[in-house]
């Protein structure tokens, strides 16, 4: 059995992707550091399959616990994918008037955490010779916006950084892909969005069928690519 990394696989998004990629028969480490979310994606697995998650808590954008989690995720199967689906949003500011603390907590979160994960994800496979990276960045980064300055740059960096992965894992193998949607149609999102703007909104099905697409042989040769998944919403 093939095993998946999940950071952020317990969320309103990555709850959805986790269990797509169960049901694919793999086997899924997700680190968590909300108890409540962890307990409702476990109860959400029919009997036979809880044997193919384990959840590990930890702080995801510090390089320790990285490391640790890395360390449980490669000791019984062979490692496969990193997919990181962590993420987060705040502000809404413009640009004088975003706080180093906003700008520095999403830097952290979207990009930094996304750097530890990859960089050993991508040191695993080169020494195995192949696996699969798929990063979630945002429609935010193909289309930047005002007042969202400290999201932006940091889903375009996880963009950059997918592509830098991509180039550098060609030679042994590895694949890297970014998914980028539009407004992704979760629980925390309709508690602000207007009801009519909904059905425009990005379902997690459908980017959970992507992720496991990607992590697929018939993907075997999609390689560095942004991969528009933005609903309704126009570019």
């Amino acid at each position: 059995m093939n095993s998946v990394l999940l950071p952020g696989g317990s969320g309103g998004l990555g709850r959805v992707v986790t269990l797509r990629l169960i049901g694919e028969g793999y086997h899924c480490v997700v680190p968590y550091r909300n108890i409540e979310e962890a307990q409702q994606l476990r109860a959400q697995l029919a009997p036979q399959q809880r044997d193919q998650l384990l959840l590990v808590e930890a702080d995801v954008v510090d390089e320790a616990e990285v490391e640790r989690v890395f360390g449980i995720a490669t000791a019984q199967h062979r490692f496969h994918a990193l997919v990181h689906l962590l993420g987060g949003i705040r502000g809404w500011q413009e640009v004088a008037d975003t706080g180093i603390e906003d700008w520095d907590a999403l830097m952290g979160l979207n990009l930094r955490s996304l750097f530890l994960f990859a960089r050993r994800a991508a040191a695993v496979f080169r020494q195995q010779g192949g696996g699969r990276i798929v990063t979630i960045g945002a429609m935010a980064s193909a289309k930047p916006s005002a007042r969202q300055a400290a999201y932006g740059v940091s889903k375009a960096g996880v963009s950059a950084l997918t592509k830098i992965l991509a180039d550098e894992g060609r030679a042994y193998g590895m694949t890297a892909n970014c998914i980028l949607p539009g407004i992704i149609d979760t629980e925390a999102n309709r508690s602000w969005g207007a009801p009519e703007d909904v059905p425009r909104w990005t379902p997690p099905a459908h980017i959970a069928g992507l992720v496991a697409w990607l992590l697929g042989e018939d993907a075997a040769s999609v390689n560095g690519s942004d991969i528009q998944a933005f609903g309704g919403l126009n570019i």
